[in-house]
This record gives C-alpha cells, structure tokens and sequence, in this order.
C-alpha cells in the first residue's frame, strides 16, 4: 500500500496468503483476514495481485491485479475486478473479480 507518507519511501508492507491446492475454479480464502495501517487515505492505493502457484516449476503465475484508491473504499462486501498483465478486462480476464469484505476503524 502506498499512502503517500514519509514513511512510504521505506519498503511498502505487503501480505500473502497461504497456498490453496486444489482450490483454483473459485479460490475461497475464508480464514485470513489482512488488516492495514493508511495515514494518508487521500493519496494511498490498495494494490491487490493474485498469483497461481505451480507445484511443477515451485514458481508463482501472475493471474491479475487491481489497484483502489483508499478513498474509493467502502466497508461491506465488495467486488474488485481483476486485469492482466496488459491492464484490461479481455479473454479470460473478463468477468475475472474477487469478492472482498472491508471493515474499517477509524
């Protein structure tokens, strides 16, 4: 997340998930919740990126990526639209989308 602070010019944080094997038509990751610290909503972008991991190659596929402007975010059940590596929504990519629950605490 980059919000726009001083302390933003330090290595951004990030989280991940753990691996969901043989979860890959609809991915459900139910029992991990990712909470982030934003001192300048104004300015910060929530960037989200789905990977598909290869047992074969032990190496991480890119699937898509959505970045939201913090401001933009409202709490409740929300449906992010994920891009390809082109940042569009065609072929495969078109009706792609995760289903996120935000909550926020002021």
């Amino acid at each position: 997340m980059y919000d726009g602070s001083p302390a933003t010019f330090l290595k951004p944080p990030t989280h991940s998930t753990a691996v969901i094997k043989g979860n890959g038509m609809n991915p459900v990751w139910n029992d991990e919740e990712k909470s982030f610290t934003c001192l300048n909503p104004s300015v910060a972008m929530l960037q989200i990126v789905v990977y598909d991991h290869c047992e074969v190659s032990k190496s991480d596929l890119f699937i898509g990526a959505s970045a939201i402007p913090v401001s933009c975010i409202r709490e409740g059940y929300r449906s992010v639209p994920l891009y390809d590596s082109n940042n569009t929504r065609s072929g495969a990519m078109r009706f792609a989308s995760l289903l996120i629950k935000v909550q926020t605490e002021v």
